[in-house]
């Protein structure tokens, strides 16, 4: 375990630099390889981006934007930046031209780092709005610098940030040093599910603390292995596979694409993994899928095995002893299948498996449980730097997000609205003081959150307060846990639960489009995902997965109608980059579906 941790990110990756030199920091794909970038290397990059920053006038605490991918440059950016005592401000892959300009303008970003020309070519038809924007930095693919000097390569950058390097060398090391615990380490825009995206200001203090809380239950090391592959414009991203990396000092992949995770995840195998729900829920299928999928004896084997392991799981999670015969069986369980299950997964040699940004049914928990592998659910906002709570290695409660860290202090108001405070509570959000007032109160987050807290100090999330859904009838109710039950199925891609201002609850649905060609597959369905979606078999599957739901719900909870659209959701419309569904966009893009489930019926 690390001793003390440094007091900014700019000291922590300086000390990382000067004692692991030589050791791998980065490794990025290379044909059929990862080749890696020593801190040595990583550092002088750093400094090359710090120097060129300083060639084109930028002053601290302006802002430099980045809009790429995961991939090397993107920390050497960021930690250019940072150590240039100025503010990164990520943008998020999936943003169209206008949504982005709205970000670089409303940060005032000076220079903005994109990863391709096409990108490069989105910022410039918005040109004319960027009044601050002094130079577009392209990392690759650029086929010709701009005329005008205004679109330049990365590597031109970083050539010219080196011809300055002596000549800058005295103000580089005065703004390093100045750097303040207090300073705004980023910028980062929340993806928006209503309304314009808010700016949360994070600063050191904010982004160290949660690191510090967080180290006292997860043990961190300069060993671990952290695959990079979820956005890095989210705070979770940062934290598992950035920051961590410069506080600790472990070596972090970037993964080359999403297509490849699971191959790569056997072939990094990290020791801290952090994936939201819908890559669980995949992950889980695809399990269920390959046993089914074996050969009858070891398909047997398989499942016995699986039952065996959540007897095992129930009990430790129910806090009961294992018992010795059942403690024999698990071994001879895990000999024959379940440590099989998890070589193929990658996770074979996580220490740390987690879970956040959404809600993620218990089932599936369960499902990784039962052969070994424990996923501790983390609950937080970007405003608190991503950690409110998290369920510990050894002491996971299925259904609830976990216990507070130290330093964090979580209470819930009269109408059971989650509060919190903390060093990790964010500083304000970025030139608009009304909206930073009305979520902090006393130095107390006001999350939107609903929850309740169980004696053991577990808490478990209920709803949003925006979310809840008051029916024509008055009934107040919660749309996740429908959501949840609906989303049960193969075949059930996303599920969204309508109702509110309505007489009865309907359902908006999408099929999962790798699931539904293979159940079509198997069921001689023919076509794209539309025919499938139109399927009568198809159909007489998810009316009968909708009875079933029903029978767990109450009378005003059951879903009367539902529509199954043509394609699923995609990210970047009707969700947000963590896979969270934007229901304000669903509900005006489907509003004529949705009004045709209500027509001709009453109240029921």
């Amino acid at each position: 375990m690390p001793g003390t941790i440094a007091p900014d990110l700019v000291r922590a990756f300086a000390g990382q630099v000067s004692s692991r030199a030589a050791e791998p920091a980065m490794y990025f794909r290379n044909g059929d390889g990862f080749e890696a970038i020593d801190w040595a290397s990583f550092g002088a990059g750093a400094r090359r981006f710090s120097s060129y920053l300083l060639t084109e006038g930028v002053a601290e605490q302006d802002h430099i934007a980045i809009w790429a991918g995961n991939r090397p440059e993107w920390h050497v950016a960021d930690m250019g930046t940072l150590a240039l005592r100025c503010r990164p401000v990520p943008v998020y892959q999936t943003l169209s031209a206008e949504q982005a300009q709205y970000v670089l303008g409303h940060s005032e970003s000076r220079v903005v780092v994109v990863e391709t020309e096409e990108l490069a070519e989105q910022v410039l038809t918005h040109r004319a709005e960027l009044p601050d924007l002094r130079r577009i930095v392209v990392m690759g693919g650029l086929t010709q610098p701009s005329a005008d000097g205004l679109v330049m390569s990365w590597s031109d950058a970083l050539q010219r940030g080196e011809n300055a390097l002596d000549a800058n060398a005295m103000a580089l090391d005065a703004r390093a040093a100045a750097v303040d615990r207090e300073d705004i380490a980023t910028l980062i825009y929340t993806s928006g599910t209503t309304g314009p995206p808010k700016a949360v200001l994070l600063t050191h203090a904010n982004i160290m603390a949660t690191t510090a809380a967080l180290s006292t239950v997860m043990d961190a090391s300069s060993d671990d292995r952290v695959l990079s592959y979820l956005p890095l414009a989210h705070i979770a991203e940062r934290q598992v596979s950035e920051f961590r990396s410069y506080i600790y000092g472990n070596p972090v992949w970037f993964l080359d694409g999403v297509p490849n995770l699971g191959e790569r995840l056997r072939e990094v195998r990290p020791t801290v993994f952090f994936a939201v729900p819908r890559v669980w829920e995949k992950m889980s299928q695809t399990i269920h899928n390959g046993v089914a999928a074996l050969p009858v004896h070891r398909r047997i084997i398989a499942k016995l095995a699986l039952r065996i392991g959540k007897s095992v799981a129930t009990r430790r999670e129910q806090g009961k002893k294992i018992g010795a015969v059942r403690g024999w069986l698990y071994r001879k369980a895990d000999a024959l299948a379940l440590s099989k299950l998890r070589e193929q997964t990658g996770l074979d040699k996580a220490r740390i498996a987690a879970t956040g940004a959404a809600p993620i049914s218990a089932a599936v928990l369960r499902h990784f449980a039962s052969f070994g592998v424990e996923i501790c659910e983390v609950y937080g906002q970007t405003e608190d730097t991503g950690v409110t709570t998290i369920n510990r290695p050894g002491a996971v409660r299925f259904g609830t997000v976990g216990t507070t860290l130290p330093g964090i202090e979580v209470k819930l108001a009269e109408d059971g609205e989650i509060l919190v405070r903390g060093e990790n509570v964010f500083r304000g959000y970025y030139k608009d003081d009304a909206a930073t007032a009305e979520v902090l109160v006393d130095g107390w987050l006001q999350t939107g959150d609903v929850g309740e807290v169980d004696a053991a100090g577990y808490l478990r999330i209920t709803d949003r307060k925006k979310d809840l859904i008051i029916t024509a009838g008055g009934k107040n109710i919660s749309p996740s846990n429908i959501e949840s039950l609906l989303k049960g199925h193969e075949l059930v891609g996303n599920a969204v639960a309508i109702g509110d201002q309505r007489p009865y609850m309907t359902a908006v649905l999408t099929l999962d489009p790798d699931e539904a060609r293979r159940w079509a597959a198997g069921h001689g369905v023919e076509g794209d995902l539309g025919a499938v979606s139109r399927s009568s078999l198809v159909r007489v599957a998810i009316e009968a997965h909708v009875k079933d739901v029903n029978r767990h719900l109450s009378h005003v909870e059951q879903i009367k109608r539902w529509t199954l659209l043509e394609k699923d959701f995609a990210m970047g419309d009707e969700l947000t980059p963590t896979l969270k569904v934007k229901r304000k966009v669903v509900a005006e893009k489907y509003a004529v579906a949705i009004d045709a489930m209500y027509a001709g019926r009453g109240v029921e």
